[in-house]
């Protein structure tokens, strides 16, 4: 059998010239995610938790703090980031931590946030790659009912990456300002040895009866100002970590633009937003004409299951009691909490003086 034109040359050239194509392929490859990982870095943060004390509303609650603070301080990290979280446990009593709303891997979710640091003893959480980009909650994982209403808790906020050069995904819009804000609840007749069930107790939580934002506690008379420009785009990224759904109204409405995280595929256009036990929403504001606007707070608690069954089998059954019934005996006493309208406290305050400055307008 002859094969005239088979030599080792033209097997060696054939073979170099394939090779040049996977190599160059290889190459133009890590090219492209050249951008992409040039914004990642390797962050390591401190925790130290100690006992505290801190007063809401005249009632003085014991407390554990993460470096001294309440909540503890703001984690923030660009998406792709390597993260790791020392914990360091100085207070009387037993600490864990969860990172809330992240996607870490395995070992960290499987293993680690059930990792229990007893007192003296310090422990560090991860490697892992921050993400989604969003705002999220780290907290402390044991106990966590009575620890999260004992003020173990803080914002983790994952920043959207650049996009690459020429990539065909835009940007993430851009913001004037931007405030975190995360509401809890607390039970003063607990915390003053009211009620036997103690703090985070499933028997008080419905009881709780003190909101706070952030530090503060929510009185009516102490709203936090947010001072803005005619205009501006302000982000306001907001958590519960309490028990109970918290409700802000805003008569001249915002638009929300991510739940848990993540953007809402049709940003929706409100003035009310409840928020439950473990949600994040991030809403933004444009400034209207100058002027002082409030934000609304109030507590509305779901109706319960016996109350929807009975709406669905006797639809016409509260429209009947409202024709034929004296009001005096509409409502058991012992309902009142349920069916008598929330009761609303201003909570934030939008402070908007003049106009942008012309370099902002230019921008």
């Amino acid at each position: 059998m002859k094969i005239s034109n088979f030599t080792p040359d033209r097997i060696n050239r054939g073979q170099i010239s394939n090779y040049k194509k996977i190599l160059f392929c290889l190459l133009f490859a890590v090219y492209c995610l050249l951008p992409a990982v040039s914004f990642a870095e390797t962050r390591e943060f401190t925790l130290t938790v100690t006992d505290g004390e801190i007063e809401l509303n005249g009632t003085k609650f014991m407390v554990w703090k993460y470096n001294d603070t309440f909540p503890g301080p703001e984690i923030r990290v660009k998406e792709g980031d390597v993260v790791k979280v020392k914990l360091i446990n100085k207070s009387s009593a037993k600490h864990g931590l969860f990172f809330h709303g992240l996607h870490v891997n395995p070992r960290v979710a499987l293993q680690e946030q059930d990792i229990v640091v007893e007192p003296g003893y310090e422990y560090t959480y991860g490697e892992f790659v921050a993400g989604p980009a969003g705002t999220h909650l780290y907290h402390c994982s044991y106990n966590m009912a009575e620890h999260l209403s004992r003020g173990l808790y803080g914002a983790f906020i994952v920043e959207t990456k650049p996009t690459p050069a020429g990539s065909k995904q835009g940007d993430e819009p851009k913001y004037d300002k931007e405030f975190v804000y995360i509401l809890s609840d607390w039970n003063s007749k607990a915390e003053n040895g009211d009620d036997h069930y103690g703090a985070g107790h499933p028997r008080t939580m419905l009881d709780n009866d003190i909101t706070t934002i952030n530090e503060r506690a929510v009185t009516g008379d102490n709203p936090i100002v947010m001072e803005a420009k005619k205009g501006e785009r302000i982000r306001m990224r907001l958590a519960n970590i309490g028990h109970l759904p918290h409700t802000l109204r805003f008569a001249q409405g915002f638009i929300i633009t991510h739940e848990d995280g993540y953007p809402i595929p049709q940003p929706k256009t409100q003035d009310s937003l409840t928020i439950y036990p473990g949600k994040r929403h991030d809403i933004v504001i444009t400034a209207g004409n100058p002027g002082k606007m409030t934000f609304y707070h109030s507590v509305n608690m779901p109706k319960s299951a016996g109350e929807i069954f009975e709406e669905l089998e006797f639809p016409n059954k509260q429209a009947d009691e409202h024709k034929h019934e004296h009001p005096k005996t509409l409502h058991d006493s012992s309902h009142d909490n349920k069916t008598e309208a929330a009761k609303e406290l201003p909570i934030f305050i939008l402070d908007v003086k003049g106009g942008k400055s012309d370099r902002s307008q230019r921008l």
